[in-house]
């Protein structure tokens, strides 16, 4: 795609700082560069030490590194310019780059124009966006698997099968007296799209379970009052986040706060304490801890371990069905071993912890447990943590799922080529080889400025 301006934006944050990166793109870069120094740069792939000039006077002393098209990120011209970090400076060296013909790049150009001059698909850049927001080490593995490579060994297995498929059929279609081309019986077929199938329901399994670690696992603390939900809250986050009272009802809204583990983050939400109550607040805040529960993929379930009373109410119990629960018995410090023994024999997947003196080790090494992917980076398989790419993913296994029942339901050929025509078109889709102008902006708009 023919891009005719050159763009300018910093490539690390405007602030005072050893250093800062000013980075130009486009077909003008060397000439706007050349511009502002006494000794041009020439056109190819270098680095050089320059002194540069706005109006005859030295504003800077700098570091030029150049590349040439289509060898760079974006495949454009590329100068970036290493200068002194601070904002003065640095606001004057991005102003003199404009006023010699560049202009201000939009959020996520660079990284845009890439995708737009062929050297990054849409996975690509969604990962290159991911790796800038990674809040844990699976995050940003993630990422850099999806980033570090144009052709995803998923996406062309997938790729390959059905292409594969929809020849065979178009083929028997176009030349219906070539009837024993091999492997393109209705048998042969339905086996290939079963394959493909399940290849797509993993793939959907897998960036499902990623994309919760990537954005972060809603986690509800919920319990009756007292039982030292917002202390287990301020020793996870080790920060005195909420409240912590020995008066019943204390919190009364919802307390959030993150905690990152190498695995997974953890979007943490100290919930009121559910009891009976007359007080209207108090009840307003129970509410909350219901739609909470709801809404919630991780429930850590705090008992007291000294109380006698582990009952249940129903309601709870109903919403808790369909949840990932931890139950923890809190204020360990309380009870004896032969009374620690009568819990785990009554709850044999619970959990112990004190968090009065900050002990929450067996509650820490649980939740890693619950979230340990294993090997899951170790396949070929494809993995996303982008929602709207796992909806794209989605589509396509309806799609495949479509022209599989209408196979096995004797549909004509060119009906179930039709389905399979609309799941290739969601895979370059996926990939950004079919696109709308508006929809790559929109997605592009979301990156920092000078990625």
């Amino acid at each position: 795609m023919m891009i005719l301006d050159t763009i300018v934006a910093p490539a690390t944050n405007i602030a005072q700082q050893a250093l800062a990166i000013i980075r130009l793109s486009g077909p003008d870069s060397f000439s706007i560069i050349n511009k502002l120094i006494k000794k041009p740069i020439e056109k190819n792939r270098q680095v050089n030490f320059r002194h540069l000039y706005l109006k005859g006077k030295i504003i800077d002393q700098v570091v030029v590194t150049s590349f040439v098209s289509p060898n760079s990120f974006t495949g454009e011209d590329v100068v970036e310019i290493n200068c002194h970090g601070g904002v003065l400076v640095t606001n004057q060296v991005i102003q003199a780059l404009i006023n010699s013909g560049a202009r201000m790049a939009l959020p996520g150009e660079f990284s845009q124009r890439a995708f737009l001059n062929d050297k990054i698909n849409l996975i690509q850049a969604e990962a290159i966006n991911d790796l800038i927001t990674a809040k844990n080490q699976f995050a940003s593995d993630l990422a850099i698997r999806n980033m570090s490579s144009k052709k995803n060994p998923g996406i062309n297995k997938m790729k390959e099968i059905l292409l594969d498929v929809i020849s065979r059929i178009q083929t028997s279609i176009d030349y219906p007296e070539y009837d024993d081309i091999e492997g393109s019986s209705n048998d042969e077929l339905i086996r290939e799209l079963e394959k493909l199938i399940k290849i797509t329901e993993d793939a959907i399994f897998k960036s499902n379970l990623a994309s919760k670690s990537v954005t972060g696992i809603k986690t509800a603390i919920i319990g009756e009052t007292n039982v030292g939900k917002s202390s287990i809250l301020n020793c996870l986050l080790n920060e005195e986040k909420a409240i912590v009272s020995n008066v019943a009802g204390t919190t009364r809204d919802l307390v959030e706060g993150e905690i990152s583990f190498e695995n997974i983050t953890l979007r943490l939400i100290d919930t009121a304490g559910i009891r009976e109550t007359n007080d209207d607040i108090e009840s307003a805040g129970i509410r909350k801890s219901y739609q909470t529960l709801k809404e919630a993929d991780l429930i850590i379930h705090v008992f007291d371990s000294s109380s006698k009373n582990y009952l249940v109410e129903d309601k709870l119990l109903e919403l808790m069905n369909s949840k990932t629960v931890i139950t923890v018995f809190n204020k360990s410090e309380l009870i004896s071993n032969e009374q620690k023994k009568a819990i785990i024999k009554r709850y044999p997947e619970a959990v112990f912890c004190s968090a009065q003196n900050n002990e929450i080790d067996e509650l820490l090494n649980k939740i890693k447990k619950q979230y340990d992917f294993g090997n899951i980076l170790q396949s070929d398989d494809l993995i996303i943590s982008n929602i709207n790419q796992i909806s794209l993913l989605k589509n396509i296994e309806n799609k495949l799922k479509i022209a599989y029942n209408n196979f096995k339901s004797g549909f004509t050929v060119d009906m179930i080529n039709f389905d399979l025509y609309e799941a290739w078109n969601e895979l370059n889709n996926l990939l950004g080889e079919s696109y709308e102008e508006e929809i790559i902006d929109n997605i592009f708009r979301k990156y920092c400025l000078g990625k």
